[in-house]
């Protein structure tokens, strides 16, 4: 696909992963819509950065973890559609998690499992069924999914958030079934990233955990965000999980 002048709407856009992602489409000439929940001065940051590039930008707010979730999703997606006039590209990026041990299920509440899920699973379904029709009316589009290693494996910050990621992992692939040929849907899977979610890491925890990957380093952001610009260009692809985690699941 050619992604100059197309427009991309980036959930969790404002910080860390999706910021990155939205400076290396932005670079490719895509115009920005970057969402956020409450990192607001975050999210302006980042849109007068692609601003600076010379694409158009905007930032939307919604709450993706609210008894609205569901609306929230509609209007942030229209807001943007209206803004720019279409929207080509859906990048399901915001996350949440609960720190809880495996081990340790009395730890782990409904409340813990709602949230996890509302942002990490059922926003990005919302986000879609919103999105896939506006998508359509322009000839189609593409949907990437920021999903997880802890969707593949019995390792995550705790099980709720190791089963969104699975879940999110499977509505990948249903939604390519589902928006097939017209939308082609895709997801990241990355490792440890260097964002603020392990910023209370210790440089010993870092440690422990490059030397338990093959390249012995934790994922690069440029290097995961390089991987939803090859998507968002691809036509070929759909349904595939990508992982980019240095080698630690091998």
């Amino acid at each position: 696909m050619d992604i100059q002048g197309k427009v991309a709407l980036i959930t969790g856009g404002g910080t860390g992963l999706g910021r990155v992602i939205a400076q290396q489409l932005a670079r490719e000439g895509m115009q920005i819509a970057a969402h956020y929940s409450r990192s607001e001065q975050e999210a302006r940051d980042t849109v007068k950065e692609i601003q600076e590039l010379g694409v158009r930008a905007m930032a939307v707010q919604a709450d993706l973890n609210a008894p609205a979730l569901v609306a929230n999703c509609k209007r942030m997606v229209e807001e943007v559609a209206d803004h720019f006039g279409r929207l080509d590209l859906l990048i399901n990026n915001a996350g949440t998690t609960r720190g809880v041990p495996f081990s340790d299920l009395d730890a782990l509440t409904e409340v813990d499992w709602d949230d996890v899920l509302n942002v990490n699973t059922k926003a990005p379904f919302f986000t879609a069924q919103a999105a896939a029709p506006i998508m359509q009316r322009n000839g189609g589009g593409q949907i990437i999914n920021t999903a997880s290693i802890a969707g593949l494996g019995t390792t995550a910050s705790s099980i709720a958030y190791a089963v969104s990621k699975a879940g999110m992992i499977h509505l990948t692939r249903c939604l390519a079934v589902a928006l097939a040929p017209t939308i082609r849907v895709n997801a990241v899977a990355p490792g440890v990233l260097t964002t603020r979610w392990n910023s209370n890491f210790t440089a010993e925890r870092l440690q422990q955990i490059t030397q338990q990957t093959p390249l012995q380093k934790v994922v690069g952001l440029e290097d995961a965000a390089a991987v939803y610009v090859m998507l968002a260009r691809n036509e070929s692809m759909t349904g595939e999980i990508i992982t980019v985690d240095a080698g630690v699941t091998l």
